[in-house]
Formats: structure tokens, C-alpha cells, sequence
């Protein structure tokens, strides 16, 4: 006798915002981020620098991208597209796009990039992203943790019943930045008849427009 037919995944297709974006990242049983020496001197350094006004450590003071997972907590809106091979992500922040790939493998020589590169797969009714081939020139949080080229991150996505929420897990591992993995926990709400508006970079304007010619 045949098997039952396996449940399709749920349908995370929509637009969704942070709840209660953090500004400094904390595991989930409320412990400090288990830094490494190194990567605590150099969020030490920008503790400093913001106490006293200065951000010059934060790309996106300068209108760069924010990287992963601090993308997934800026109090901006994000939209999910489900397709049959891919899973795009479009962030209302400078109309950044992502895309997580279904059925495929983290390439071992992936090329730094600020979103990294993603696949993604179901575990049961559990969206799965794993993510590598990072730069080094973003940060965790807005409080400035840092990260290397080698962090890897796992996202764990589970829809609630009413379909109006989204659960979400981070695992961050970064050997070189931290002394085991560890993760963090934030939740979703979904959006419904938002619609994802026309946005773009400020700084970039200006550098592309001379003043006077706005």
C-alpha cells in the first residue's frame, strides 16, 4: 500500500516586519555573544566609537548594505516570493534582492558577498536557509558585532497556525569571530495588501546628483 502523500509546505509568500527589532544581537538564553578575543576588541572599539557619535564603523551610514542576519532586523518590511526552485526575499531597504536556492548545495568557493549566498530546503513545515560566502564588511547588529569570511548562518522559518506570524531561529557560526555557535530568536507579522514601495539610497543620490541638481 502506497505511503500518504506528503503535505505541501506552508505558503510564506508575503510581505513581513520585524517584531521588536533588537539593536545589539543576544543569544537566546541571554548570555553575551561568545566572542573571541579579537572580534571582542573590535566590538569593544565600536562600543566606543558609538558612545561617542561616531559611526564611521557602520556601512550603512554610507548606504551600503547591511548583510545577514542584521538585514532580517532592520524595522523595514521584507516580502517572500515561493517558487518552485528558488525563494526570494525583496527587503523594502533599498529594494535589496536575495534569492535562496531549492535542491542545491553551499558551494565550497563561493565569492564574498554582502548577502552572502543561500539554499534553502523544508524540514517538515520548517524553511531552512543556509548561508556562506560572506564579506567581512558588514555587521551582526546595529550595535556593531562583527563578523568574518567564514560565518556561516542556518535560518529557521515555521509559519503559526493563523498563518499570520513567522517563528524565526539564526544560527550563527563564525569560528574566527566567535567561540561556538550560537543563535538568536525573532518573530514576524505578515502584512497583508502592503505592497513593497520604489525606495533608494540617499548618500548614493547625492554622489550621482551634485547638490543643487536634486
Amino acid at each position: 500500500m502506497a505511503g500518504a502523500a506528503r503535505a505541501a509546505p506552508p505558503d510564506l509568500t508575503g510581505v513581513w516586519s520585524v517584531v521588536d527589532p533588537p539593536h545589539a544581537l543576544r543569544p537566546i538564553d541571554g548570555s553575551a555573544p561568545p566572542l573571541t578575543p579579537s572580534a571582542r576588541a573590535l566590538y569593544e572599539q565600536h562600543l566606543a566609537a558609538a558612545a561617542r557619535g561616531d559611526r564611521s564603523f557602520d556601512g550603512m551610514t554610507r548606504c551600503l548594505p547591511p548583510g545577514l542576519p542584521r538585514l532580517l532586523f532592520v524595522n523595514q518590511p521584507f516580502e517572500i516570493l515561493e517558487r518552485p526552485k528558488v525563494i526570494y526575499f525583496i527587503y523594502q531597504l533599498n529594494r535589496l534582492p536575495r534569492r535562496a536556492y531549492l535542491g542545491e548545495q553551499l558551494p565550497d568557493d563561493a565569492d564574498p558577498l554582502w548577502l552572502g549566498y543561500s539554499v534553502a530546503r523544508w524540514d517538515g513545515d520548517t524553511l531552512v536557509i543556509d548561508s556562506a560566502g560572506f564579506n567581512d564588511l558588514t555587521l551582526l547588529d546595529d550595535a556593531g558585532l562583527p563578523h568574518s569570511e567564514a560565518l556561516r548562518l542556518t535560518e529557521r522559518y515555521r509559519l503559526s497556525r493563523d498563518g499570520r506570524h513567522l517563528d524565526a531561529r539564526f544560527t550563527i557560526d563564525d569560528p574566527k569571530s566567535y567561540t561556538r555557535p550560537w543563535t538568536v530568536r525573532a518573530r514576524y507579522v505578515r502584512r497583508p495588501g502592503y505592497e513593497i514601495p520604489e525606495e533608494f539610497c540617499m548618500d548614493a543620490l547625492r554622489r550621482t546628483h551634485p547638490a543643487g541638481h536634486l
